[in-house]
């Protein structure tokens, strides 16, 4: 298989690793949009989508990413640590964590003025609203979804 991330797990490939345990590691990312933007990674080979994981590595999987973003937090000195799981990019389960720079202790609540709404991936996502919906639109939707449970 040649996946660049189990390169990284095995060390044939170099990376900036700031924790790891027996089953997961965490890397700096080579692409920041943030300093100190860090990836959580399984060192065997799970599918990107982690949706598709076993419910008990899926779950320790989450565990580990909640230990790096507290390494995060204390190494930059930032409140919160925002965690995203894509699965685009690199075909190998990861987390990416986002120190959020700039943050005060208490919460203040934050919203982007501009509204974005895609219909379909862009090749990123983005926590920022979109326009308003029309409750009964949603409502439907929310019919259709429930009908697939």
């Amino acid at each position: 298989m040649d996946c660049i991330f189990c390169k990284i797990a095995k060390n044939e490939v170099d990376s900036a690793k700031i924790w790891e345990d027996s089953e997961f590691f965490s890397i700096l990312d080579l692409n920041p949009n943030t300093k100190g933007m860090a990836l959580v990674l399984t060192k065997d080979h799970y599918d990107s989508y982690t949706f598709l994981m076993p419910d008990d590595i899926y779950a320790r999987f989450m565990l580990a990413s909640k230990k790096v973003a507290k390494v995060l937090e204390k190494a930059l000195k930032v409140e919160r640590v925002a965690m995203v799981m894509e699965g685009m990019g690199v075909n190998h389960a990861h987390i990416k964590l986002y120190p959020m720079h700039g943050l005060e202790k208490e919460f203040k609540e934050m919203i982007a003025k501009d509204k974005i709404f895609f219909s379909d991936y862009p090749g990123y996502i983005t926590s920022q609203m979109g326009p308003p919906i029309n409750i009964e639109e949603l409502k439907n939707l929310a019919e259709e979804i429930k009908k697939s449970l």
